[in-house]
């Protein structure tokens, strides 16, 4: 007697984790944050960092300073929020 031929089970199908209305809602609403704010401080950072290559005073490092604080704690709720959209997408 032979044995039959030996074959792989089937492949479970994994199924993508889907968008809830409160995640899409953090979503949005962390990006809408995280972007201007990003971009901003950015700016302002570059600008700074510049000053602080070009000129002699201490006024660039203030100013760096400034835009950290200011911009920096609305860009890191920003992308909190868009890390908490992401982990609230439910697997189907």
């Amino acid at each position: 007697m032979s044995d039959p031929p030996v074959t792989p089970p089937p492949a479970i199908a994994r199924r993508q984790p889907h968008w809830t209305a409160l995640a899409i809602t953090l979503l949005v609403i962390g990006l809408l944050i995280a972007i201007p704010s990003g971009l901003c401080t950015g700016v302002f950072g570059v600008g700074a960092i510049y000053d602080m290559m070009t000129s002699s005073s201490s006024e660039g490092a203030n100013i760096l300073m400034m835009a950290l604080m200011v911009g920096g704690i609305p860009l890191v709720v920003g992308i909190g929020l868009v890390a908490v959209a992401f982990s609230l997408r439910k697997n189907g």
